[in-house]
């Protein structure tokens, strides 16, 4: 399942706003990709600006790596902004939806659960 919200926002203004979310609830950014950038350099450009921004909480990253290290295929996080219509849309996939390839434990459900709730949170704050 995608998670997506629209925003009124102008796009530099959300992708600040979505740094200073992810802060706000214990998440780092540890790398922004300015997608639409990357790709004009290369001779290929879009007609939207997109951003990606890998997210992480390290306490909750280190504890689900620690139960199983076949977690790390679907880490960081992934956040994304993107110009849609008038506005701006963010959005990512959810960690359980992600995560429901695996054979994983339950321990790890209910973690992942309670990171797409704040994943959630999160943009809903930036919108």
């Amino acid at each position: 399942m995608n998670i997506l919200l629209d925003s009124g926002k102008p796009f530099d203004v959300a992708v600040a706003d979505l740094q200073r979310s992810v802060a706000t609830h214990g998440f780092s950014v540890l790398h922004v990709h300015a997608l639409s950038d990357t790709l004009a350099a290369k001779g290929h450009p879009i007609d939207k600006r997109v951003a990606v921004l890998e997210v992480c909480n390290a306490a909750v990253a280190s504890q689900m790596l620690a139960l199983d290290a076949t977690i790390s295929l679907a880490l960081p996080c992934r956040v994304a902004v993107f110009e849609h219509g008038d506005g701006t849309r963010l959005g990512t996939i959810a960690p359980t939806t992600i995560l429901a390839g695996f054979e994983l434990g339950p321990d790890v459900g209910a973690t992942a659960s309670e990171v797409e709730r704040t994943l959630r949170r999160i943009l809903e704050d930036a919108a």
